[in-house]
């Protein structure tokens, strides 16, 4: 009986230590995404941030542009978990980077 705690012991430490590991590898970029729902005119679309994760807040930094525009808009946000957050108007746009909230 004592053999078979052990084994179980060991079983669960493994087990175990591999799921924190990767918790802690988390890549903020994996939960983010941009979203367009709805015309703002005939050439740009409403954009929106989402935030995947469950229990983290994230602060990105997300590029957009207007149609015919050649102004590049830069600007850094914070989302909470499980959230959509409204960015605004745009033609293009990307996350230019992501980490999380301390």
């Amino acid at each position: 009986m004592r053999v078979g705690g052990v084994i179980a012991a060991v079983l669960v430490v493994a087990l175990a230590g591999p799921m924190q590991c990767a918790h802690a590898d988390e890549d903020p970029l994996t939960f983010l995404s941009l979203k367009y729902n709805g015309d703002c005119d005939k050439e740009n679309r409403h954009l929106w941030l989402a935030n995947a994760h469950t229990t983290k807040s994230i602060i990105a930094t997300i590029r957009w542009h207007l149609a015919k525009s050649t102004r590049v808009v830069s600007d850094q946000f914070q989302i909470g978990p499980s959230q959509t957050l409204e960015i605004g108007c745009a033609a293009q746009s990307d996350i230019a980077s992501a980490q999380f909230a301390p």
